[in-house]
């Protein structure tokens, strides 16, 4: 982090990081101390304190100490960047409804993940993660591939479709054979309840995450409250062992 506004720390020495990570765990404190209760504590000279500080831009040490009084502390400082998902992401029963699909699955002879786009990479982390705990497990993200065929003859099958808006028109048409099948049941993981896969799927996982497009088409929705479903899956599914 560009603390006190300087950005170029691979020019501060070993004494200077010593400073600079002792001053930054400690902002509330150094505001009331002088320089040489920093230089005490941090274990090094007063006049390595007094370069510190000349060295990021200051011109005296009541010139620094003015700066941190009128900062937020890292404590405070608006933490947008990390701010992804709480409770409110999910409905109010996704544990219940994650141990119902986790159930269904375990037993499951054939899983596959499908998604594409973003989407896809989340499909083939869920897919890696199944396979390792022993699930038969594959994943598809080409929305034109003959999954009627892969699963010709075969029965007792889930897939497990991920997408955030739930109406993507090549997805619904890839599961459209899948709707009402004995064989094969699909689980939408989307962000709408309300969407088309959503009520296509057997069983339907969703979370709430607003779309975010760029010029229509580049997808910067986050796919995180997708993981946390898809990690809350494996884990179910890999307690049940």
């Amino acid at each position: 982090m560009a603390f006190f506004g300087f950005k170029d720390l691979s020019s501060l020495s070993d004494v200077d990081m010593t400073i600079y990570s002792y001053i930054t765990q400690h902002q509330n404190e150094v505001i009331y101390m002088r320089v040489r209760d920093i230089a005490q504590n941090a274990h090094v000279s007063n006049s390595s304190v007094m370069r510190f500080i000349h060295k990021i831009g200051f011109s005296s040490f009541p010139a620094f100490k003015t700066y941190l009084k009128n900062s937020p502390t890292l404590e405070e400082a608006p933490n947008h960047i990390f701010a992804f998902i709480d409770k409110s992401n999910f409905p109010s029963d996704i544990e219940e409804q994650i141990s119902i699909v986790a159930d269904f699955l375990f037993q499951c002879d054939n899983i596959i993940t499908f998604g594409i786009g973003n989407s896809g990479f989340i499909a083939g982390l869920t897919a890696r993660k199944m396979a390792s705990l022993g699930f038969n497990t594959s994943t598809i993200t080409d929305a034109t591939y003959p999954i009627p065929s892969k699963l010709l003859n075969t029965t007792n099958n889930a897939i497990i479709c991920f997408s955030v808006s739930g109406e993507t028109t090549e997805l619904i048409e890839a599961l459209n054979p899948f709707t009402n099948n004995n064989d094969t049941s699909i689980i939408g993981i989307t962000g709408n309840r309300t969407s088309t896969i959503a009520r296509m799927s057997r069983y339907s996982l969703s979370y709430t995450e607003p779309e975010d497009r760029i010029n229509k088409f580049y997808d910067l929705s986050s796919q995180v409250p997708a993981v946390y479903i898809a990690e809350a899956l494996a884990n179910s599914m890999n307690h049940k062992k």
